[in-house]
C-alpha cells in the first residue's frame, strides 16, 4: 500500500487566497473587469468566468460608461505598472487593487530607489507579469537578469538597486546575491523580495522529494512558481512527476508500495490538492494526513462546538427569543438576553427569513433540543475583527501569547486563532517556549483561514525586517564614517571614562580626554543625556566595530582665546599647577598652561626652584612669547618684579662721604682683586712715609 504525504505548504498563498475571494465577491458586478487572469491557473480562471466575471487583457478594452454609470477594474495579484493605474482612472474606472502585499513593497522600494537615481535591476523572468508590472514603477528601464552571466551589463552604473521576483529560486537568488556583492559600483543595495512562503514552500518541497518515492507537482503549467517548485523536484528525485488534471495523473504508473509526497505551487486551489489525494488514496492507499481528514469532515457534517460562529435564518421571533434554522439537524435558538448588545430587544425587528450572524454558546439546550446561540457575541466579535481586516496586507500587530504548545504559540486576535509557529518567534532557536506566555509579541500575519477563523503568524520576518534595515545602516555608516568627518550623534549614556553615542543607531565613545580642553572630573560636565551633539570622527576600526569620537577637537582651543585676551607682554594671574626642576607651568586660563623657566622664576638666581614656587601659588606673570604652532606659552615672574622695580623711580640720595675704610666691605672679602690693591696700598703709604 502507498502512503501519500502532502506538503503542509501547498496551495494558495496569502496574497493569490486574498485576490481570488476578491475577484469572487465581485463576480457579476455591473461594469465590473478583471485585468488579466487573476493567478496562473486555467481552473480558478474559468471558474470565475463561471460565476460572470468579465476577464480583460488590456484598459483599451474598457467600454465607455454612460452618464452616472461607475464601474470598478480588479488588479490581479501580480499588480499592474503605475501607467495602468492612471489609464483606468482616466476611463472613470475605480480601481479594486488585489495585488499581493509583498509585490506592492517591491513597488515601493523600485519607486523610491528610482527617484533617488538608482538604477532598478529585477532578479526574475523578463515575461513574468509581475516583473512587467514592477518594472513599470521605474518608467521600464529597469534591467532584468535571471543568472550570473548577466551582471556584467551593470558595470557602467554607480548606483545600483536590485529586487527579486516573489516567486524566484531562493538558493539561485543567495548565490547570485554573493556575485552582484562583487560588482565595482559606488553604491549597490540588494532586496530580498522573494515571498517568505515561497522559500518555504521550496524548502519543504526539496525535502519530501529526498525523502519520497515519488513527487506529484500539482499546477497550471503556466504558472512561475509551480513550474520553479517541479525544476527542484526534479532535481532532487528523478521521479517527480507535473500534473495539472486527473487525466495526467491516471496516465502514470505507481509502485502499490513506498511513499509518494504531493507538493503544489502557490496559484493552485485546494479542491485541486484535494481531487488529487482522494484519487490516490483511493487508488493506492489510505490518506492519513490528519489536516486533510479534518479538512474533509468540515466540509461534510456540521460542528456544533462552542464559540463557533454560525449563519443561520430565522424561523420565528417572539417576546422569549428567535429560533434559527443553522442547516444542521437541530435548530438554533438566541435567548432574547443575548439579542442585543445595546438598546431594547424587538422581535418584530426579526422577520422570518433574515439572516443573522450568531455564537454557539452550548451545543445542545436538554429542554428545548436547541443549539443555543448569542447574537450579541457575535456582534461584539465582529468589530473586534475589524483588527483582523487591518492586517491583511501585511501590517503588523500585536498579541498576547496566551499559551504554549507543541511546535509554537497561540493567541487570539478577535474571534480568530493565532498560531505562531516557533521557528517563527525569533531569529535563533528558541529552547524554551513557556518563558513567553504572557507576553506581548510584535506579529505580521503570513496566513489568514477565514472560514476556520485562524492566523498564522511570525514575529520573525518583522526582526528580520529590522535586522535587514540596521544591517543596511550599519553597511552605510561604515562606508562613510572615516577618521576627521564629523558626525552627529545623540549621548545614550554616560560613564566615567566617557560617554556612549549613537550615530545612525551604531554605539561610539567619546573618551573623557577629548571632551574638554580643561580636566573635568565626568563626562556630564560636558554633554548631556538624550541631546544631539556633533563629534569628530577620531578613529573607526571595522573589524572590531568599534569608533572614538572627539567633541573638544570642534570646540574653539582656549589658547587661541587666551592670544586674544592676553597679548604678548601682558601681566596676568595665574595658578602654579606642576613644579619641575627646570621650572614650574603656571595655568594663566582655563586649558591654558606655560612654562616659567627656573631663570624666570625670581628676580636673583635660583638653585632649587622648590624654594621658590610650590603647587597651588597663585603668581603674577608675564607673557613673553607664544608658538602657535605647537600651542606652547613662555611666561616669567621676574619680569613682573624688574617693572615693580621701574615702576616708581626713587628720588636721587644724598652723596654719601666714603671714608677709606668703607672702600673694602664685606663683598669685597670675596674679591681676590680687592685684596691684592689692599696690599699694593699699604706698601706705597710706607714707601711715602720714608721719603
Amino acid at each position: 500500500m502507498l502512503k501519500i504525504v502532502t506538503a503542509s505548504k501547498a496551495g494558495f498563498c496569502f496574497g493569490v487566497r486574498e485576490a481570488v475571494k476578491t475577484a469572487a465577491r465581485r463576480a457579476g458586478a455591473n461594469n465590473c473587469y478583471l485585468l488579466g487572469n487573476i493567478v496562473h491557473n486555467k481552473t480558478v480562471v474559468d471558474g470565475l468566468a463561471e460565476k460572470g466575471l468579465k476577464i480583460i487583457e488590456s484598459v483599451d478594452e474598457l467600454p465607455a460608461l454612460k452618464e452616472g454609470e461607475r464601474g470598478s477594474v480588479i488588479i490581479r495579484a501580480h499588480g499592474a505598472d503605475k501607467a495602468t493605474y492612471e489609464r483606468i482612472v482616466e476611463k472613470g474606472y475605480g480601481v479594486v487593487d488585489a495585488t499581493c502585499p509583498f509585490v506592492v513593497k517591491i513597488h515601493d522600494v523600485v519607486r523610491k530607489h528610482y527617484a533617488d537615481g538608482f538604477h532598478i535591476v529585477i532578479i526574475g523572468s523578463a515575461n513574468h507579469p509581475e516583473v512587467i508590472a514592477t518594472n513599470g514603477w521605474c518608467d521600464n528601464t529597469a534591467t532584468v537578469i535571471d543568472c550570473a552571466d548577466d551582471l556584467a551589463q551593470l558595470e557602467a552604473y554607480d548606483k545600483l538597486c536590485f529586487v527579486c521576483q516573489t516567486t524566484f529560486d531562493g538558493k539561485k537568488f543567495r548565490e547570485l546575491s554573493k556575485k552582484i556583492s562583487k560588482i565595482q559600483a559606488k553604491t549597490v543595495e540588494i532586496f530580498d523580495t522573494i515571498c517568505y512562503t515561497t522559500y518555504e514552500r521550496q524548502k519543504e518541497a526539496v525535502s519530501l522529494a529526498a525523502e519520497c518515492d515519488a513527487i506529484l507537482v500539482v499546477g497550471d503549467k503556466t504558472s512561475s512558481n509551480s513550474t520553479g517548485l517541479f525544476e527542484l523536484c526534479k532535481a532532487e528525485n528523478p521521479e517527480t512527476y507535473f500534473i495539472h488534471t486527473l487525466g495526467e495523473l491516471k496516465k502514470i504508473k505507481f509502485p502499490r508500495s513506498g511513499v509518494v509526497g504531493i507538493v503544489a505551487g502557490a496559484s493552485t486551489p485546494t479542491e485541486s490538492i484535494m481531487e488529487v489525494r482522494t484519487y490516490m488514496g483511493q487508488e493506492f492507499g489510505e490518506v492519513k494526513n490528519e489536516e486533510f481528514i479534518n479538512a474533509v469532515n468540515n466540509e461534510t457534517t456540521t460542528d456544533y462546538r462552542e464559540g463557533r460562529a454560525v449563519k443561520g435564518t430565522v424561523l420565528s421571533a417572539n417576546a422569549d427569543g428567535i429560533r434559527l434554522n443553522i442547516g444542521g439537524k437541530n435548530d438554533g435558538f438566541i435567548d432574547k438576553t443575548e439579542v442585543c448588545e445595546e438598546g431594547e430587544y424587538k422581535p418584530e425587528e426579526f422577520p422570518v427569513g433574515t439572516e443573522i450572524d450568531a455564537i454557539i454558546v452550548k451545543k445542545r439546550d436538554d429542554v428545548s433540543g436547541c443549539v443555543l446561540l448569542s447574537k450579541r457575541r457575535a456582534d461584539l466579535m465582529r468589530k473586534t475583527d475589524e483588527a483582523v481586516d487591518q492586517i491583511r496586507n501585511g501590517e503588523m500587530f500585536e498579541m498576547v501569547v496566551k499559551k504554549d504548545v507543541k511546535g509554537g504559540l497561540t493567541g487570539s486576535l478577535g474571534s480568530y486563532r493565532v498560531f505562531v509557529p516557533a521557528s517563527h518567534i525569533r531569529l535563533k532557536f528558541v529552547p524554551d517556549l513557556k518563558k513567553y506566555v504572557g507576553k506581548t509579541l510584535r506579529l505580521r500575519a503570513i496566513d489568514i483561514d477565514d472560514i476556520k477563523h485562524k492566523i498564522v503568524a511570525s514575529q520573525r520576518v518583522i526582526l528580520q525586517e529590522e535586522k535587514d534595515e540596521l544591517d543596511k545602516k550599519a553597511e552605510i555608516f561604515w562606508e562613510n564614517v572615516k577618521p576627521d568627518v564629523v558626525v552627529a550623534g545623540e549621548v545614550k549614556r554616560i560613564s566615567s571614562y566617557g560617554a556612549f553615542v549613537s550615530v545612525d543607531g551604531i554605539d561610539c565613545l567619546a573618551h573623557i580626554d577629548h571632551l574638554s580642553y580643561s580636566k573635568i572630573s565626568s563626562p556630564d560636565e560636558v554633554l548631556e543625556v538624550g541631546k544631539t551633539y556633533e563629534f569628530l570622527v577620531l578613529k573607526a576600526d571595522r573589524e572590531k566595530q568599534r569608533v572614538s569620537l572627539g567633541y573638544r577637537e570642534l570646540q574653539p582651543h582656549p589658547f587661541d582665546k587666551c592670544m586674544e585676551k592676553h597679548p604678548v607682554g601682558t601681566i596676568t594671574q595665574g595658578k602654579v599647577i606642576s613644579v619641575l626642576p627646570y621650572g614650574a607651568f603656571v595655568e594663566i586660563e582655563p586649558g591654558v598652561e606655560g612654562l616659567v623657566h627656573v631663570s624666570e622664576a625670581a628676580a636673583s638666581y635660583v638653585k632649587d626652584i622648590n624654594e621658590v614656587l610650590h603647587v597651588g601659588d597663585e603668581v603674577s606673570v608675564k607673557i613673553l612669547a607664544y608658538d602657535d604652532q605647537h600651542r606652547k606659552t613662555t611666561l616669567s615672574i621676574r619680569a613682573c618684579i624688574d617693572e615693580d622695580k621701574t615702576a616708581v623711580k626713587p628720588s636721587k640720595p644724598a652723596k654719601k662721604v666714603v671714608e677709606e675704610s668703607d672702600v673694602y666691605s664685606e663683598k669685597s672679602d670675596n674679591n681676590v682683586f680687592a685684596s691684592l690693591l689692599k696690599n699694593v696700598g699699604e706698601g706705597n703709604d710706607g714707601e711715602d712715609k720714608k721719603d
